[in-house]
């Protein structure tokens, strides 16, 4: 659990707080009512997939252990994001504007790695497909870079591994 929450700090050192040519192959909806849905699609596929993943939990013999494994991963998951966010301070595709979202907050994608860190409870073919588009869907919002999404799903892949 430690070498993950390390190895994420690790994959942010390098990162620059502007947007890296990589980042260009991928970008935000055209207008303004697109992203608004494209943000909106990313929060209901990363709730089903935490959703999924509680039920996974809950059908296990071992229900208590579970659940207080997916509590550790959320909170692995959720220190590392922000703590990598304080000291990163990349800006949002969507900067100034960026509604109630922190315009200097983009890297690395928390709903990316939440939707992620529920690989290995459900079924892959429901997880991975939720947890992909919740990627694709930040970007499509311009909440974030696609380096911002890659580094969430990695991040998550990690935290999965707490189970």
């Amino acid at each position: 659990m430690v070498k993950a929450f390390v190895l994420v700090l690790v994959l942010a050192a390098p990162v620059s707080a502007q947007p890296l040519p990589v980042d260009g192959l991928a970008s935000a909806f055209p207008t303004a009512n697109e992203r608004h849905w494209a943000d909106v699609a990313s929060w209901g596929t990363v709730l089903a997939a935490v959703a999924l993943d509680t039920k996974a939990s809950w059908d296990r013999p071992d229900r208590g252990r579970a659940f207080a494994l997916q509590g550790v991963r959320l909170g692995v998951n959720y220190g590392a994001v922000f703590l990598v966010k304080a000291l990163v301070h990349r800006e949002r595709p969507c900067a100034p504007s960026c509604g109630s979202d922190n315009p200097d907050y983009s890297f690395y994608s928390a709903h990316t790695a939440l939707a992620f860190q529920t690989i290995g409870g459900p079924k892959l073919a429901i997880s991975l497909p939720l947890a992909v588009s919740t990627g694709g869907l930040r970007v499509a919002a311009g909440k974030h870079w696609l380096t911002d999404v890659l580094v969430g799903a990695g991040a998550g892949l990690l935290t999965s591994q707490i189970r």
